[in-house]
């Protein structure tokens, strides 16, 4: 037996947002979704995910800054997995803090394995 999964995806675009987390929940994994970054700060002051997917684009602040202030703020220990479709912007980041960059569109068996690759497993009970 182990615990169930769970996954914070930040991402300012719903439909986006939405359609990762029901990509994620039929997996078995429990899904919340942010739509902003002060979503964000507060879905992780309620309870610490075992992974963030967090959109670099966000309203009013960029996903690499978030995780900065996060960091700085010591509310974030967990893998994120920052996804984007800019490039350029990609190649730009400082990845301290970031686990991987996933570029959109993506495949959604891509997303899977991204996923199962890098979430936290230390909460995992046997």
């Amino acid at each position: 037996m182990h615990s169930v999964r769970d996954i914070l995806v930040v991402d300012d675009d719903e439909p986006t947002a939405t359609f990762i987390a029901e990509a994620l929940s039929d997996e078995g994994y429990t899904v919340r979704t942010a739509l902003s970054a002060a979503d964000a700060r507060a879905a992780l002051i309620t309870r610490r995910p075992d992974l963030i997917l967090l959109d670099l684009h966000l309203a009013g602040k960029t996903g690499d800054i978030l995780v900065q202030e996060l960091k700085d703020d010591g509310l974030v220990h967990v893998p994120i997995i920052l996804i984007t479709a800019d490039a350029h912007a990609a190649c730009e980041l400082s990845m301290d803090g970031i686990a991987y960059c996933l570029m959109k569109p993506f495949d959604l068996d891509d997303l899977l394995e991204c996923v199962a690759k890098h979430i936290r497993r230390d909460s995992i009970v046997t």
